[in-house]
């Protein structure tokens, strides 16, 4: 209006301002909803409403010097008028948001320093073994959990995968953990301390959530290992005297899936030199640009060529193969066990 010498009423005035901020706002509002295709038709009827308001404020050119002045004054105040509130509106949109993002930021970072100190990397040494245990979230809070508990003469070890993301996994991660930990003073089974992990958290979680887990017994100075698979990815075990990756599948389904649940425990004898290995999906359900998986058999060659390597070095082997396939989505996490 200030660019035009057209004779402007307050009527004519008021309905421009509310017309133009109308539509103003209406393609804002598209372009957040992502309805993209709705922002021509949008664009047909903001033409048809100017042709109308052209129709009903029929105005000829302003002649007279001192009214053009008057108007322009009247309109120049009322813009500054207006640029002022919209200036303190938006000073106070940021002071709120930005009040509400440092909120959730210090929340979602207390999260993250909870997480790492309940999964920290580790490494240790038995009589008879070596173990080892890293897990590298996908975003600040990750759901997967691998940890190593000695307890009275054996030592459990563990590994798991909370569905989802976030905060959420994380909170229902560190009361798995604890249930584990829990559950040894029982010097229960792997499929025992499984059974009470699931019954602790079965009426605590929400219906759309579950876990994966692997548990190892070891016994230090005996070669017989007894684990339990809860709908985890198989348990590898790189066989030193053949050269060969053996596979045992999964006995039970994830926990929280039914209301009541047993695992099933099984043994197997290792010779020095094996290695056993369990690891999360994160490294094999990485997609390339093309959207093709990676898969498990580049991660078993892997295993294959770098199992006589330190521990650590075969976790930074696989974890290079998933890191060159594509880019991490989910959570990364791994548990070695060398028998020497």
């Amino acid at each position: 209006m200030l660019m035009s010498p057209v004779h402007q009423t307050i009527a004519s005035a008021v309905v421009t301002v509310a017309m133009y901020g109308g539509f103003a706002v209406g393609y804002a509002a598209l372009w957040i909803a992502r309805k993209f295709w709705l922002i021509p038709v949008w664009a047909l009827f903001q033409a048809a409403a100017l042709a109308l308001m052209a129709n009903l404020f029929r105005h000829g050119i302003i002649e007279d010097r001192k009214e053009l002045q008057h108007q322009l004054v009247a309109l120049g105040v009322c813009a500054i008028l207006a640029i002022v509130i919209a200036y303190i509106a938006f000073i106070n949109f940021v002071r709120r948001e930005g009040s509400r993002y440092f909120r959730i930021q210090t929340e979602i970072e207390l999260a993250r320093e909870i997480h790492h100190s309940l999964v920290p990397t580790f490494e240790r040494k038995l009589a008879g073994y070596e173990i080892f245990g890293a897990s590298i979230p996908s975003g600040e809070v990750g759901g997967d959990l691998v940890d190593v508990a000695e307890h009275s003469s054996e030592c459990t070890v563990y590994i798991a995968d909370i569905s989802g993301h976030g905060v959420a996994s994380g909170v229902l991660m560190a009361m798995f953990k604890t249930s584990i930990r829990s559950g040894l003073q029982a010097n229960s089974s792997p499929g025992g301390l499984l059974e009470g992990v699931h019954r602790t958290l079965y009426p605590l979680k929400m219906p759309n959530m579950f876990a994966t887990a692997g548990v190892l017994q070891l016994r230090p100075g005996s070669k017989s290992v007894t684990y339990s698979l809860a709908g985890h990815p198989a348990l590898l075990r790189y066989c030193g005297q053949q050269h060969a990756i053996v596979e045992y599948a999964s006995q039970n389904l994830p926990l929280g899936i039914l209301p009541e649940q047993q695992f099933a425990t099984d043994r197997l004898e290792c010779d020095p030199g094996d290695v056993l290995l369990l690891l999360t999906d994160g490294f094999s359900e990485v997609f390339d640009v093309n959207a093709a998986e990676l898969g498990m058999e580049p991660i078993k060659s892997a295993f294959l060529k770098s199992a006589d390597r330190p521990l650590p070095e075969i976790f930074e082997s696989l974890r290079n193969i998933s890191l060159s396939f594509g880019k991490q989505d989910d959570d990364q996490t791994i548990l070695l066990v060398r028998c020497t």
